[in-house]
């Protein structure tokens, strides 16, 4: 019983803070009771690091390319705890006999009471795992950090918790140890043919060793070196001898003495010391093992000679300094009466940072890196305002920068210094649990020198520049700037944002992942938050962009379809234009990133004020708006935040609705006091008139009573209509100028909008408080059949002498199965609604 009670509290899950030589740790006590889980470890620097709690783990640099341990799904590294990552073995001599040691091996659960516990440290860059064998008195532990200079730093620890001395052998290591130049889809398809090229070596009298490939994967009969090569060394007092592959651990296990390994090859890498230790009552011992990897000949000869105890950890300790520097620009850091809401505002900073980037330097620029980056967008601007460029001070003040930017009288310079951002530390949201997503964290260019970069999906990155914008207004502008520059002439936002400019995704017919069309949702409420803030903190100067022409289309090669096309088949309504493709390919050979925009006749940047780059996607919502249901979603994509999670072609978003309504409500206030005119290119002038007059008689069907079936049908066919025609102008021909418009005209779209808008989400309003949400099945019904709903129907309602209801009775009766359980698979065809989900 008491063994019994013993194990229960051993088995205890808890967490709590800790404090670990001076730095606080949050501790899961028995984390090997959970169910394996997934722990991003992160670094001020370009190491990225992903462990699971089983102790396997895939790690690297920049990229997952270049990778140190190989780079998988979270599935696999999950299930690789035996032959990835950390591996320690112990033969602890007893009175009794040797007695077989492995820490962290589920497979042993039987053999000993220990307790596994884990401990991250709140700044997110250092985690340590621990076992306490309770049995032999002994406790083990080790702990992954990250310097920039030597890579990754793995610190293990053994202690003696009992009142006697004890004497063991330990084998402690790393395996499955990466060479540079390991193509990763060979490693994750091929890794047998990946092993025959490996060359693991020891350097003579040193610790240090090498791991490399013969030679680059090739069928090709040519020369094809591998120059570079991952390092492994150990900083352990009285080490025996030292591995270089996983060969001599069932050896070990079974008493076998360990030779030391000079030279692998056909094997996978893996680094491990042997070393017999005898420690008194509570006393402890700690070595070093570190890894880094792509290492020349020379940085080999440098590392030998720095093999240093000191130097390492005083580079961990300046690389976890840098981190909580960047963190701290982000106003990170903040003190509440609960630790658990202190250290959670902490991390939800870290993740928004390193999506969305950090301002490096307050306020200032670097000219080198804006002269660069000005060149890479634009290199006839760049060459028209050398001078300027050339006399800017080395660093210079942001709002500076912009005013003697307006004096070149060049609206492109204008553009562009608009748009630039100092950001770093940002990378593209990417990890094993999503795989496909392919990352970049690269900080430093070819010279060595920082990088300023960030890169990342347009929705993730708008988001996460949100929270940034409070604590830098001053750059919300340069948001605003960058978001509408992406928005295409169809109203929408391509896939991925970068600092080098705009990317899209292409048609790969091999790859079932790949897809193309635009993610409409959260479009309206990421825009109106980045204008929401420049109103509350420069509204003087968000007034004067509307009517200022410094804002550009992107040129993305999608073309959405015809209306009729959109009504036969919702969910393939995207083409892609090879032909445009290629000549966008050439531009921006010739041009330089600038060359995905849309450009004007003189192979400019065609440019427009604020106010037509907030009005286009408003167009581009309000031409799919189904009254009373919502906007269609319609563009290919998914829209994943949204109550129809993930429909493509088939459902209506009133999330998007409720956020048109708060756009519009701002869009009111915004031009209230604006100029009494705004000019804007002729085909969106053409667009709002036709719109306002559709909206216009959408109220006017309102005003007479529930509208019918029919009317809802003819009012979507006409927006839809209208936005195909203005589409099929602008995709073909671009815009043919510009035209003077009366700012009443627009105003009168907002009002009309609103009050049909109002009207749609007072009708989607459900006695509960709540709001239904819909999935368009078919538009080529006017009513609903219900022949397939008379089997679930029965004992519900009374006899349906005309064998159609209405969309509010259909509405009403599915809302009834729902609350009585009898919600099943329905099949409805009706003009524009719907399952209630």
């Amino acid at each position: 019983m008491k063994n019994n009670n013993r194990a229960n509290l051993l088995a205890e899950i808890s967490g709590k803070f800790v404090t670990v030589d001076g730095d606080k740790y949050y501790q899961i006590s028995n984390a090997d009771q959970m169910k394996p889980f997934f722990i991003s470890v992160v670094s001020a620097s370009d190491h990225w690091l992903f462990i699971s709690s089983t102790g396997s783990l895939s790690a690297g640099r920049i990229r997952p390319e270049n990778a140190l341990f190989p780079y998988k799904s979270v599935d696999c590294i999950h299930e690789s705890a035996e032959n990835t990552g950390s591996k320690t073995i112990v033969q602890v001599h007893t009175e009794n006999g040797d007695k077989r040691w492995e820490p962290f091996n589920l497979q042993h659960n039987s053999l000993y009471q220990v307790q596994r516990n884990i401990y991250k440290n709140v700044t997110g860059d250092k985690i340590i795992f621990e076992e306490i064998n309770l049995d032999l008195g002994l406790t083990f532990k080790y702990q992954w950090a990250t310097s920039e200079q030597f890579g990754f730093v793995r610190t293990s620890t053994v202690e003696n918790n009992a009142q006697q001395a004890v004497e063991f052998e330990i084998v402690d290591g790393i395996q499955n140890i990466l060479p540079p130049n390991a193509p990763l889809a060979v490693m994750q398809n091929a890794s047998a043919l990946l092993d025959a090229y490996k060359w693991n070596e020891l350097l003579p009298n040193s610790s240090l060793a090498s791991y490399s490939l013969y030679a680059k994967l090739s069928d090709r009969a040519e020369p094809a070196e591998s120059l570079l090569a991952t390092t492994v060394f150990s900083i352990v007092d009285d080490c025996q001898s030292i591995l270089l592959s996983s060969e001599q651990l069932s050896a070990f296990r079974q008493g076998n003495k360990m030779y030391n390994e000079t030279l692998r090859r056909g094997l996978r890498g893996a680094y491990f010391i042997n070393k017999n230790c005898k420690l008194a009552a509570n006393q402890k011992e700690s070595w070093l093992i570190v890894a880094d990897i792509d290492k020349t000949h020379r940085e080999i000869v440098e590392l030998q000679q720095n093999l240093c105890k000191e130097k390492i950890q005083k580079s961990v300790e300046i690389n976890h300094q840098e981190l909580l520097m960047l963190m701290a620009g982000s106003d990170a850091f903040q003190k509440t009466a609960q630790e658990e809401t202190t250290v959670h505002h902490y991390a939800n900073v870290l993740f928004n940072n390193m999506r969305g980037g950090v301002v490096v330097d307050q306020y200032w620029v670097d000219k080198n890196d804006f002269v660069k980056t000005l060149t890479n967008a634009n290199r006839v601007v760049a060459k028209q305002h050398a001078t300027f460029l050339a006399n800017l001070s080395d660093r210079i003040d942001y709002q500076e920068l912009i005013a003697l930017a307006a004096k070149e009288n060049d609206a492109q310079l204008v553009r562009l210094c608009h748009e630039y951002l100092p950001l770093t530390f940002g990378r593209r949201h990417g990890d094993p649990s999503r795989p496909w997503n392919h990352f970049e964290i690269k900080l430093k260019d070819e010279k060595g020198d920082r990088l300023l970069s960030y890169q990342g999906n347009w929705r993730d990155i708008f988001q996460n520049w949100e929270a940034l914008g409070l604590s830098y207004p001053n750059f919300v502008k340069s948001f605003i700037s960058k978001f509408v520059n992406a928005s295409t002439i169809d109203g929408y936002n391509p896939y991925r944002i970068t600092k080098a400019g705009i990317d899209w995704e292409l048609l790969e017919s091999d790859d079932p992942w790949s897809n193309i069309g635009y993610w409409g949702d959260h479009q309206i409420i990421y825009l109106l938050k980045f204008l929401e803030l420049s109103k509350k903190y420069q509204p003087q100067e968000l007034t004067a962009l509307l009517n200022t022409e410094i804002f550009s289309y992107a040129n993305v090669p999608y073309e959405i379809g015809e209306a009729e096309q959109l009504f036969i088949d919702a969910k393939n309504t995207v083409t892609f234009n090879d032909e445009k493709q290629a000549l966008i390919e050439d531009r921006i050979a010739q041009l330089g990133s600038d060359g995905r925009l849309l450009l004007d006749a003189n192979n400019n940047v065609y440019l427009v004020n604020l106010t037509e780059k907030l009005l286009v996607p408003l167009l581009a919502k309000l031409s799919n708006l189904v009254i009373d249901g919502g906007i269609w979603l319609n563009t290919q994509r998914p829209e994943w935040n949204d109550a129809n999670n993930a429909i493509v072609g088939t459902g209506l978003s009133m999330v998007t609705l409720y956020y048109m309504r708060r756009y519009v409500i701002f869009l009111q206030a915004l031009l209230k006091d604006c100029n009494d005119t705004v000019v804007l290119s002729v085909e969106v002038a053409q667009w709002l008139t036709v719109t306002t007059q559709i909206m216009q008689e959408a109220h006017e069907i309102l005003n007479q009573g529930v509208i019918s079936c029919e009317a809802r049908n003819t009012v979507l066919r006409k927006l839809v209509s209208t936005a195909a025609g203005y589409r099929a102008i602008v995709y073909k021909k671009g815009f043919s100028g510009k035209a003077t418009v009366d700012n009443s005209s627009m105003i009168e779209l907002l009002e009309t909008s609103l009050k049909v808008i109002d009207e749609s989400i007072e009708t989607n309003l459900r006695k509960d408080g709540l709001y239904n949400a819909y999935n368009i099945i078919d538009y080529t019904e006017d009513c609903v059949d219900i022949d397939f709903l008379y089997p679930m129907l029965e004992g519900q309602v009374a006899v349906l002498s005309a064998g159609v209801l209405s969309p509010k009775q259909a509405i009403s009766l599915l809302d009834n199965l729902y609350a009585s359980n009898m919600f099943q698979r329905i099949r409805i065809h009706l003009c524009f609604i719907l399952i209630v989900i």
